[in-house]
């Protein structure tokens, strides 16, 4: 193999891992919530703020990754990322309560927010058909995280405990840097002449809003209905901060972001596209776990390996889908076969009693994984940046991924809240009716009072009783979650059927 394309499979193989990482530890994190809450003693809405407090340091650390470019360089820049991703690895393996954990998780994301949009700005260095192999190896490394973070999750907290979630991640970082350090140039893929520049009030107010704006999407679960006031106040204010910031940008000379060199209908449309996919998965992330351990009483193994194996199989579609968007570039077709597919996965996932099957709950699996997922995302990354220069295709993607931070925050907090809210609802509501246990309890079946309960109760047919109730509170719940999927998939195909701007 010559020395020029060793160096550019190296390339695509920091590519790869640069997306690999950070995808790796945010699904491990979304799978073990239930642990990790468990292991800090961390409340709902303490753990949905720590999800909060990552988004809002990663946007703030995406918007300004151009300015930090140019200052540092790509290879030193990606390599103090990593340095700082790993050091917040550790804060959170030794955080023993909610603050020291969510300190670790800002401190992981100033690192971790540079990965994503590092490494799809590295196929910028390629031209014509040089540039899919690249660009397919972005995919590839979210899907293969995708797969393997399940598994290396319930593995690692199965044997060991959540603490090795992030232990796991340094000799990981450490084969990352090696790759970076020999790989990926110093030098920006493509340049653009108009200078940019960090200014006082424009930064002080796009960090207001930005941390304003997730305090209330955190909030918004608790105090829609006590305290609703203050919480349109205090979302007013945020939508005002950043306000200020993009009118501000406009008018500037060097603006941070240049929002009118990439802002078109399309661009738009397509960053709806990408919240809407990010909002579905980052939610089902932790909703699948305890649906399947908790609700249908899988082993945490073998549910890891259900959804890392559904996952894979999304690999083969996000070829087969870029195929055949080469031939049929149809984006409103391709947008509606991912909003069937949301509809099949949440309907039957909703309809999923516990004598379900790991091969049923499998195959459905891959309706969500291997077909919504890469059709969504992958029909949003081919039309989203068509026609966007490469000059300011930085700029584009950092908007992108802004709202990627965001929309992961916003569906953890609302999987984690509507979680608890609703399996607390259907478990006060078992608790006074006892006869809806059936078959476990007063069935046909079983008899009228199969664990006599009625006639000689005792401590442990009484424990058996409240485990009962709450594994089915929890299966309701989770049912709940799959029928709001429902209504969302139609909604959004609703939107694409009446789409008409759009191919």
């Amino acid at each position: 193999m010559s020395p020029r394309s060793s160096e550019l499979s190296l390339h695509h193989l920091s590519i790869f891992s640069i997306v690999f990482l950070e995808y790796l530890q945010t699904i491990m994190v979304s799978f073990s919530s239930s642990y990790i809450s468990g292991g800090i003693d961390a409340a709902p809405e303490e753990f949905s703020l720590a999800a909060a407090s990552y988004a809002g340091v990663a946007v703030l650390t995406i918007l300004t990754h151009r300015w930090l470019v140019r200052r540092f360089g790509y290879r030193r820049l990606l390599r103090l990322s990593l340095l700082t991703f790993a050091a917040g690895a550790v804060a959170c393996a030794l955080a023993d309560t909610v603050p020291a954990f969510i300190a670790g998780r800002m401190l992981a994301a100033t690192g971790g927010a540079a990965f994503f949009t590092a490494s799809r700005v590295q196929v910028l260095h390629y031209n014509g058909k040089a540039r899919i192999p690249a660009l397919l190896a972005m995919p590839a490394g979210i899907t293969l995280a995708s797969a393997l973070a399940p598994v290396l999750a319930a593995t690692l907290v199965s044997y060991f405990n959540w603490r090795a979630l992030f232990w796991v991640m340094l000799p990981l970082i450490a084969l990352v840097d090696l790759i970076v350090s020999q790989a990926v140039p110093q030098r920006e893929p493509a340049r653009d002449e108009q200078a940019d520049a960090l200014h006082p009030w424009g930064i002080l107010s796009l960090v207001l809003g930005i941390f304003l704006l997730q305090f209330v999407l955190e909030r918004s679960r608790y105090d829609l209905f006590g305290h609703p006031l203050s919480l349109f106040a205090l979302g007013a204010l945020a939508f005002g901060a950043l306000a200020i910031h993009f009118w501000h940008e406009r008018r500037s000379d060097a603006p941070l972001i240049s929002y009118a060199g990439f802002a078109s209908y399309r661009y738009w449309v397509g960053i709806v596209v990408y919240g809407f996919g990010y909002l579905v998965i980052s939610s089902s992330n932790v909703i699948l776990p305890i649906f399947m351990v908790q609700g249908l009483g899988f082993a945490l193994q073998t549910t890891g390996w259900a959804i890392g194996l559904s996952s894979l199989a999304g690999l083969a579609t996000i070829f087969v889908h870029f195929r055949l968007m080469m031939r049929w570039p149809f984006l409103r077709r391709w947008l509606a076969v991912s909003g069937l597919a949301l509809l099949c996965f949440g309907w039957i996932a909703g309809a999923m009693s516990q004598e379900v099957s790991l091969w049923q709950i499998s195959l459905t699996l891959l309706l969500l994984n291997a077909f919504f997922m890469p059709f969504a995302l992958g029909t949003a990354a081919a039309g989203t940046f068509r026609g966007v220069e490469d000059k300011v295709f930085t700029h584009a993607y950092q908007v992108k991924n802004s709202m990627r931070e965001v929309a992961n925050a916003t569906g953890t907090s609302v999987a984690t809240i509507m979680i608890q809210m609703r399996s607390t609802l259907h478990y006060s509501r078992l608790a006074e009716h006892t006869a809806a246990l059936t078959p476990w309890y007063g069935g046909p079946a079983a008899g009228p009072d199969p664990w006599g309960l009625l006639s000689h109760p005792s401590m442990s047919d009484l424990a058996r009783l409240s485990a009962e109730i709450s594994r089915q509170a929890t299966l309701m719940a989770c049912q709940d979650y799959f029928r709001g999927l429902c209504v969302l998939a139609v909604m959004a195909l609703i939107a694409v059927l009446i789409q008409r701007r759009l191919a």
